[in-house]
């Protein structure tokens, strides 16, 4: 099955990059802060988008955040450290209203998949333990923002705000469940 869906995926990249050095392509890459299940976490979003006609692209998005928590227990001393890690990849269509010569606004929406991780280690005394967790689910991604030209190739995003969703994993044998969420993106654009 999985051997299916990259060979998949591999022919629709090969005809895609075709049309795409036609029309051109937009490249981002920055900073991320998302939201989800109660928590807030950091981290990068990139993004290829493939132009199909001078309003409408095709995007795939790769998202990494992550975060960890250290717990000292003083009696017996032990330190419980946690790291957790949420990787994305979603792809779909993307639509482009060019303001004016600077200024270009955009919505997407994007689904894919994701994997949770989550890695506990305690050390202490006599204590050297370490557990790692991880599951997959589906992922859609719902929003837009504003690019702003500041070369002929260069643009800045200031603002991208989605409304991601993270469908259940089962991760150390637990359902996660469902969750929703917001996502705040800044960086810089690069145009081919």
């Amino acid at each position: 099955m999985r051997r299916r869906v990259v060979m998949s995926i591999a022919v629709v990249l090969v005809f895609a990059g075709s049309a795409f050095s036609q029309k051109g392509a937009d490249i981002f890459g920055g900073y991320s802060y998302q939201r989800t299940g109660g928590e807030g976490v950091n981290g990068f979003d990139a993004s290829v988008t493939g132009k199909v006609a001078p309003w409408v692209g095709i995007t795939g998005e790769f998202g990494f955040h992550q975060k960890g928590s250290t717990i000292v227990i003083p009696n017996p001393a032990v330190v419980v450290n946690a790291d957790a890690k949420l990787t994305a990849f979603r792809f779909g269509p993307k639509f482009v209203s060019h303001v004016n010569d600077s200024t270009d606004l955009f919505v997407h929406v994007l689904a894919g998949a994701y994997r949770a991780s989550v890695n506990v280690g305690s050390t202490g005394q006599s204590i050297n333990t370490n557990v790692n967790g991880s599951g997959t689910g589906f992922t859609t991604a719902t929003g837009g923002g504003v690019d702003l030209r500041v070369a002929p190739r260069i643009a800045v995003r200031p603002v991208q705000i989605d409304w991601i969703h993270l469908g259940s994993a089962n991760v150390f044998g637990m359902d996660m469940g469902n969750s929703n969420g917001f996502r705040y993106s800044a960086g810089l654009v690069v145009r081919f």
